[in-house]
């Protein structure tokens, strides 16, 4: 176990003492949405994969999500680092403490598959063209981006911690990256959707698991008296997921219904328009 440089604790290789009981309303939450984020991320990858297309998907969308995921994995894990720590002494309490940073891993994760498959199948219907050029450099920033902060968080945490300035206000700034990403990152994906008018390979089952669960994580965050810069982007995603929710509604179900009761309503108006005509003729003969 690694010196705590704050010693807030008596034994300064104990970091224990940074642990809060955690209500068990809460733990049951985070496993629900441990769970959710699993159903959720699993429908889109499978959706991707049986449709082998990269239609009605935004890669800017994935992009920012990757940014926005890690970025807020990082503003976790340094704000609680010594939470992070204390897994070294006690597991089970130490996991119940850092339920928002598992599953905000847990969305980094299940976004990169999804940004791999988009790359894969991209190539796969353009080859080298300039757009897969463009994505591919951008990736190969962000990779870049993740090889320079994860270890950087680990030194820099077991070095200072929580209780040096510098290090807190680097921790404000991954948070600021983050929401500033959350705040735009279901834009692209919206302006899309509206384009093209249909949900192609965008899965509204994800969606409709991913709204209720962004809700979760909220009152989770708000119940675990996590920060503003915490809880705050998640209001802003779930207004844009709802947004986004009810566009795909509109676009699965509501237009084909009303294009269909259009095309019934014509059909019945051609018929009397028939019927009319026939029926002057016959006049018209006698």
């Amino acid at each position: 176990m690694h010196k705590d440089p704050c010693e807030k604790c008596q034994n300064a290789y104990d970091y224990t003492c940074y642990l809060v009981d955690i209500q068990i309303v809460i733990i049951v939450l985070g496993s629900l949405l441990t769970v959710g984020l699993f159903s959720s991320f699993g429908f889109q990858i499978k959706k991707m994969y049986d449709n082998k297309s990269t239609d009605g998907i935004s890669f800017q969308m994935l992009h920012l999500a990757l940014y926005n995921q890690w970025s807020q994995f990082i503003n976790f894990f340094m704000s609680q680092f010594p939470q992070v720590m204390s897994c070294g002494n006690t597991f089970w309490k130490c996991i119940s403490n850092i339920i928002p940073q598992i599953n905000s891993i847990f969305c980094f994760i299940g976004f990169l598959i999804q940004y791999l498959q988009y790359l894969y199948y991209q190539y796969k219907e353009e080859r080298f063209s300039s757009l897969f050029k463009r994505n591919f450099v951008l990736s190969t920033i962000f990779l870049c981006y993740v090889s320079v902060t994860l270890p950087g968080l680990i030194i820099s945490g077991l070095n200072y911690s929580v209780c040096d300035q510098t290090f807190r206000t680097f921790t404000l700034i991954f948070a600021i990256i983050s929401m500033c990403c959350a705040f735009v990152q279901w834009i692209p994906q919206i302006v899309i959707t509206q384009k093209i008018k249909n949900v192609g390979s965008f899965s509204i089952i994800s969606l409709c698991i991913n709204v209720p669960g962004q809700l979760i994580s909220l009152i989770t965050l708000i119940m675990s008296k996590d920060g503003w810069s915490t809880w705050i982007i998640n209001i802003v995603q779930l207004i844009l997921l709802i947004y986004l929710l009810i566009l795909l509604i509109r676009y699965t179900y509501c237009e084909p219904y009303k294009t269909k009761n259009q095309q019934n309503g014509d059909g019945v108006i051609q018929q009397q328009e028939y019927l009319v005509e026939n029926t002057n003729t016959t006049d018209l003969r006698n």
